[in-house]
């Protein structure tokens, strides 16, 4: 799965932020309220992809330590760096795996991460690993694709069907048992439509 995943994202690198314009300025809308005007201490990105966070974070006014970017891929990496130059606080990116990350204990103060829990094929894992790196009381900001429509469970079917290094979908319940199963607690919630078929939901939790 992770070499699949890797692969996906290698081969659409270059193309990746034309081809998502319309996805990622949604997403971005839907995460803004939970990070405008934040002081995160240290962030860590992770499944970064082209680092879209990293310029909003500065335009947002989120007063960030330093910004970390983790991806399985190098080439999205590699495309991520041009965004990195402008950004007020030190930058960095890191080639990583989500379920076992080069990071210490406790090294952030804020972890966020959009669009990747249905690539994950073992969310336990990587969620433990999150829970790892956070300061106590940190906060870990999950976005992705929401399984309540129906019209997100009929593309959950599909994309079982037709996309190799797809895991898979979950409802807003199941994600919220995920995190409180590995350790965090919910403190807000959002789910909301981006333009279809997209259900989003976005959860802001506390590591305990």
């Amino acid at each position: 799965m992770t070499s699949s995943v890797r692969s996906e994202y290698a081969a659409l690198a270059a193309r990746y932020d034309r081809r998502w314009a319309a996805y990622n300025a949604g997403s971005m809308a839907l995460l803004r309220p939970f990070v405008a005007g934040a002081e995160p201490g240290d962030v860590l990105d992770l499944a970064c992809g082209t680092a879209n966070l990293a310029p909003r974070l500065a335009e947002w006014g989120a007063r960030a330590g330093r910004y970390v970017g983790a991806d399985l891929a190098p080439e999205m990496l590699l495309a991520a760096r041009p965004k990195l130059a402008a950004v007020p606080f030190p930058a960095a990116l890191a080639t990583a795996d989500a379920a076992a990350l080069p990071f210490r204990d406790a090294a952030f103060g804020t972890v966020v991460s959009a669009s990747a829990l249905h690539d994950w094929a073992e969310p336990e894992v990587v969620l433990a690993e999150v829970h790892r790196v956070l300061r106590g009381g940190g906060r870990f900001i999950l976005l992705d694709w929401c399984r309540d429509a129906l019209r997100m469970k009929a593309l959950d079917l599909a994309l079982r069907i037709s996309r190799n290094p797809f895991h898979r979908m979950y409802s807003s319940e199941e994600a919220a048992g995920l995190l409180r199963g590995a350790g965090f607690r919910v403190v807000r919630q959002n789910r909301a439509a981006i333009g279809f078929p997209w259900e989003l939901m976005v959860f802001d939790a506390v590591a305990e």
